[in-house]
């Protein structure tokens, strides 16, 4: 199984358009998406994104979505950390894990890559956007040019080379 695991923040789009890019640009279609959200966010940025992931992960063939999410205390730090700790508990030896580190709070983003890299995901991608205007659009509205979807770990850790003397 191919799973997804990233927090939710006030840019609902920043959530959809990482996930609508690997399926696109990387063939990483999931069919288990976790999200952890601040119970301060807003319950319309929630219901953005429940509607609209499973709606895509539909079209890239994936019946029946896995969805769920979990509230988490925004300050609490070592327990946002713990649970995300304890999502990898219920993945499998052979299943494929991304972590997206494009929405959220900074530190959050930091705990996703730091726990991410160390229970050994496949992938933890940052969606970037050269043009601030294009925040909130869809993926398909945002010019080419104007984003990137970089895989880290395969940019920065896959590579042996890394930190090297030459």
């Amino acid at each position: 199984m191919k799973y997804w695991l990233a927090f939710i923040g006030s840019s609902p789009f920043a959530v959809i358009n990482t996930i609508w890019a690997a399926c696109r640009e990387e063939g990483y279609v999931p069919e288990h998406v976790e999200f952890f959200t601040n119970r301060e966010l807003k319950e319309e940025w929630k219901d953005t994104v429940g509607n609209w992931v499973p709606t895509l992960l539909e079209k890239y063939g994936v019946i029946d979505p896995l969805y769920s999410t979990e509230d988490i205390v925004e300050t609490d730090f070592q327990d946002i950390y713990a649970k995300y700790r304890s999502f990898f508990s219920e993945i499998g030896e052979n299943d494929e894990v991304a972590v997206d580190i494009t929405p959220g709070r900074k530190y959050m983003s930091a705990i996703s890559m730091e726990v991410g890299l160390e229970m050994g995901v496949d992938h933890v991608y940052y969606m970037h956007l050269s043009d601030n205007r294009y925040q909130n659009s869809p993926y398909p509205l945002i010019p080419k040019h104007r984003h990137a979807l970089i895989d880290m770990k395969k940019e920065f850790y896959d590579n042996t080379s890394v930190g090297e003397d030459e």
